[in-house]
């Protein structure tokens, strides 16, 4: 195959996604599909997969096969930390690109969380993946709490040049050259060995590892670049809202909607999709999320010009 598009998904007794995140199966299977579905209507060409350890119920799997998109079964062998570790399972992505790079052939990859839609083809992304490993960078200064908990947690296992400011990288999305997943996986898992050698199991899931890998790669001279102009990152809940307009201008391919969306947005978009078989039209989508127009405010605009000839 060309270029492969995947997301990955695991269970296991026990284990947790994450702190407050837990909203059942028929959630995820829910959002599995939009991802899925919706990354293969705008990408007809490529192959799209779902990597899993856990068989997939109906009707989610029907849906899935009807639209195209394949099932792996990937055992959830490598990547394990305790159960009640926070992110727990988020790790299995690690494993499944492990997993995607030793038994399927392809010439480029990009893995995408499953609470994403993707509203664009990615041509382009495939473009770029051929010079280097793409990663969503997070709007986080070095002083945000997360941020800085992944810089800290290098430091204790690379005390020497510390403190060290890592780049935060979100895990929503991965892609490359397979030759240059490669590469980059292999940073990943000795990093993960060292963190295990350490007895230290990061609260930030697998954002530490794709973290610690990445900056050792810019060290190395090896490529990675912001993924930014191909997906955002979309916060619309009540407390913390945090959008933008490039889901229109200068837009990028895939709106990632973690979060309550999940059972929110996500499930509208399913919703729409099963009755009709067609996902929403743009403008639906953004009304559905909550995005604001892409022009600034009329009443407020207009005030601005009267001041100005005012003054």
């Amino acid at each position: 195959m060309e270029n492969l598009i995947f997301g990955a998904f695991a269970t296991l007794d026990g284990y947790r996604e994450g702190e407050g995140q837990n909203r059942g199966r028929v959630a995820y299977d829910r959002c599995t599909v939009v991802a899925l579905c919706s990354a293969k209507v705008q990408n007809p060409n490529c192959t799209v997969a779902l990597v899993t350890n856990a068989p997939l119920p109906e009707p989610y799997l029907g849906q899935l096969t009807a639209a195209g998109v394949e099932v792996w079964d990937c055992p959830y062998e490598t990547y394990r930390v305790p159960a009640d570790t926070n992110w727990a399972l988020a790790y299995y992505k690690l494993c499944a690109m492990e997993w995607v790079l030793a038994h399927r052939d392809f010439a480029r990859a990009a893995m995408l969380d499953l609470d994403t839609y993707t509203q664009y083809p990615l041509d382009d992304l495939w473009r770029e993946a051929d010079e280097a490993v793409l990663l969503y960078q997070t709007p986080h200064a070095a002083s945000q709490g997360m941020a800085q908990a992944i810089s800290r947690i290098y430091d204790e296992v690379c005390p020497e040049g510390a403190p060290h400011v890592l780049t935060h990288f979100g895990g929503e999305l991965v892609a490359g050259s397979k030759a240059r997943l490669q590469v980059f996986l292999q940073r990943c898992c000795d990093y993960f060995a060292e963190l295990q050698a350490a007895d230290i199991t990061p609260r930030e899931g697998d954002e530490a590892i794709w973290c610690g890998a990445a900056y050792r790669s810019l060290l190395a001279g090896e490529p990675v670049r912001a993924a930014n102009a191909y997906i955002f990152r979309y916060w619309l809940g009540w407390h913390f809202y945090f959008v933008c307009t490039n889901y229109i201008l200068d837009p990028v391919c895939v709106l990632h909607l973690p979060g309550a969306a999940k059972e929110r947005q996500l499930k509208l978009i399913y919703n729409q999709y099963v009755k009709t078989g067609n996902f929403p039209s743009m403008e639906k989508i953004r009304k559905i999320c909550c995005l604001p127009a892409a022009r600034p405010p009329f009443l407020k605009t207009l005030w601005v010009w009267i001041l100005v000839k005012l003054s």
